[in-house]
């Protein structure tokens, strides 16, 4: 039974991993291990994000956690009184998809424009994960996907990877193919790609044979890989690379400088020229310039989230459309 909840507005917006926002000391600022070109923080996105700026108590905590397309839809993640709920957000309604009794049993939060898929676990400390789908233009109730690994979503698909391999999920016809063995799949174009010993591998989403394109081919992808569907992403080494169908080779995105023990670049997502990643701190690549800003404070974690970037702080949320931000500024 789904019921409509009031929630605190956030005014003007009605997105592979768990929440990317770490708690960290006051006044603590990140190391900047970029090698590439840097941009500082324009000044338009801190106004865009201001002014979309929802603060909380000392006690509560509201972050975006995915948008569709042109971000006027959004699922916002919601924790107070003990309770965190999953609420899906437009100009008509505000809808909860889920609750549960801890932030940390919500988690890996992802939407196509209809179908919203999450994975919960029964206790703050269990490790035992079930994944759910959600269709927002049914007002039914969450059904059970998978019990394991938290999935991508693309047009009504899901993918994701476990120990049985690569699975590719009709979320409407509700079946479920095995395609192969790997792991980090993505959808990009009409092909389901995924890793496998080092280099990609891929099927057509109709489940056809496929033929990877060239540059995918000569490709040495790391373990993290994203895609918005026109443009791939994937970890190499320290590097950021990306590939469009319309660019004749891969491209260098972003680099950073090795620090033994600390974590490289993890958890990219990308939406139409941005893309977001994790090393240590927060980091939004702008493909057109090839510039990255690095969010040195905690109050400025930013990441893309579908058609918005969102702004997770300590206190405080923010998300706007990616085309209200302006081109970072090219070295």
């Amino acid at each position: 039974m789904r019921t409509l909840i009031g929630l605190a507005v956030l005014t003007a917006v009605a997105g592979c991993a768990t929440a990317l926002h770490l708690e960290r000391a006051p006044g603590y600022t990140a190391p900047n291990k970029l090698v590439s070109c840097h941009a500082d923080l324009p000044d338009d996105w801190r106004h865009q994000l201001s002014r979309t700026r929802t603060e909380v108590g000392s006690h509560e905590h509201v972050s975006v956690v995915a948008a569709n397309g042109t971000a006027d839809t959004t699922l916002v993640k919601t924790t107070r009184n003990r309770t965190t709920e999953l609420v899906l957000r437009d100009s008509r309604k505000r809808q909860q998809v889920m609750a549960v009794q801890d932030d940390a049993q919500l988690f890996d939060v992802e939407f196509d424009g209809r179908w919203v898929t999450f994975a919960t676990t029964p206790g703050p400390g269990s490790r035992d994960t079930t994944v759910y789908a959600w269709d927002s233009q049914k007002d039914g109730a969450p059904v059970r996907i998978s019990g394991s690994a938290a999935p991508v979503l693309h047009n009504g698909r899901a993918a994701w990877a476990d120990e049985a391999g690569v699975h590719l999920h009709d979320l409407a016809k509700k079946k479920d193919t095995v395609v192969g063995k790997g792991e980090a799949p993505a959808f990009f174009g009409d092909l389901l790609v995924w890793t496998q010993d080092g280099k990609f591998r891929a099927v057509r989403t109709d489940r056809g044979e496929a033929v990877l394109p060239e540059p995918l081919a000569k490709a040495s992808p790391g373990a993290s890989v994203a895609s918005d569907g026109r443009t791939l992403v994937w970890t190499q080494d320290d590097r950021l690379l990306g590939w469009r169908a319309d660019w004749p080779q891969a491209r260098e995105l972003a680099e950073i400088k090795a620090v033994p023990k600390t974590e490289g670049i993890v958890f990219p997502r990308v939406s139409g020229d941005f893309v977001s990643w994790r090393s240590e701190s927060s980091y939004v690549t702008d493909i057109r310039s090839g510039a990255t800003m690095h969010t040195s404070e905690t109050e400025y974690w930013l990441e893309v989230r579908g058609g918005a970037l969102a702004q997770r702080g300590r206190h405080a949320a923010a998300a706007a459309p990616l085309s209200a931000f302006s081109s970072l500024r090219a070295c």
